[in-house]
């Protein structure tokens, strides 16, 4: 139980730091990897640019940018849920540390009363097996973000098979992009409806 906090502890202040280090400051874009924007310029090719954005780095500067871009739509909430996943999904962090995280970075709790994801999302969400128009930007497994409108994904399970996990309370699921074949997360609230 001690090295699972010790974990938690590690990874929460990593993620803090980085959340929190402005784009010019970090390793990834003084290697030349990133803009001064966040956005990726090129793939790492050496061991030091490696070890300055790996999957972790990418996650956490995707939402970071995503976080840049508040005050929240639907669309950029249901981005971020799925950036969230990924990073407790890869470091094992509970919903309480992250959100302790978020709310000491940009003053928004998920967990608290009232706050906008609760407002949201959906708790019951089904999504029937079948094709659906994207809307909004969805993460590939490895954290790419991509940019998901008009695209068209498939789900292919039922409801229960085809969920990811959850974070906050809101139910992350699998996808498959139609164009490319790449498995990639989203939330119902990505998903166009025919009577949308």
């Amino acid at each position: 139980m001690g090295l699972l906090r010790v974990g938690d502890t590690f990874y929460a202040l990593r993620f803090l730091r980085l959340l929190t280090t402005p784009w010019n400051k970090t390793g990834a874009y003084k290697a030349g990897i990133v803009d001064e924007n966040g956005k990726k310029i090129k793939n790492p090719e050496t061991t030091d640019e490696k070890k300055v954005y790996t999957i972790f780095h990418r996650l956490v500067f995707n939402l970071k940018r995503l976080l840049n871009k508040i005050p929240f739509g639907k669309k950029t909430i249901s981005s971020y849920i799925a950036a969230l996943f990924l990073i407790k999904e890869h470091t094992g962090l509970p919903d309480t540390i992250l959100s302790a995280i978020i709310k000491e970075s940009i003053g928004l709790n998920p967990l608290g009363p009232g706050q906008i994801l609760a407002e949201t999302f959906e708790t019951d969400s089904v999504i029937e097996p079948g094709q659906y128009e994207l809307q909004g930007v969805v993460f590939s497994r490895v954290g790419d973000e991509i940019n998901g409108h008009g695209k068209k994904v498939k789900i292919l399970e039922s409801s229960h098979k085809a969920i990811a996990g959850e974070i906050f309370g809101c139910t992350v699921y699998r996808g498959i992009l139609v164009e490319s074949g790449l498995s990639v997360l989203l939330t119902k609230e990505n998903l166009k409806f025919p009577n949308q």
